[in-house]
């Protein structure tokens, strides 16, 4: 990770007043972009979203396994790469969290 975009992505969940205390997802959007924010134990999982321009979708995730990477703590201002395991766990609660608000959205899972 280089430091500007783990410096951006912390600076992110203090300008959107993420509350830590609070698990789960929360949505955060500014213009045609934001970010899902998924916290768990005060640390955060940030998850790029963006407008589309299609009728047929509510939004555009950056919920594919290769953009779930890190786990950043905004406390201790610091980062850890999350494991396969978890990515895929954290996208299949994204995706349902996003079924859940009825947002059609363009995530792809891997097959299997």
């Amino acid at each position: 990770m280089s430091m500007d975009r783990g410096h951006s992505l912390f600076d992110s969940i203090s300008r959107d007043n993420v509350d830590l205390h609070k698990e789960g997802f929360v949505m955060v959007t500014r213009g045609r972009g934001g970010n899902i924010y998924f916290v768990e134990h005060q640390a955060v999982v940030v998850i790029g979203i963006e407008m589309p321009g299609v009728a047929d979708l509510d939004v555009l995730v950056y919920g594919e396994l290769q953009y779930i990477v890190n786990r950043y703590d905004p406390i201790r201002r610091t980062a850890e790469q999350l494991t396969i395991e978890e990515r895929k766990r954290i996208q299949k609660l994204l995706i349902e969290w996003l079924a859940l608000k009825g947002l059609r959205h363009d995530i792809h899972t891997a097959a299997e």
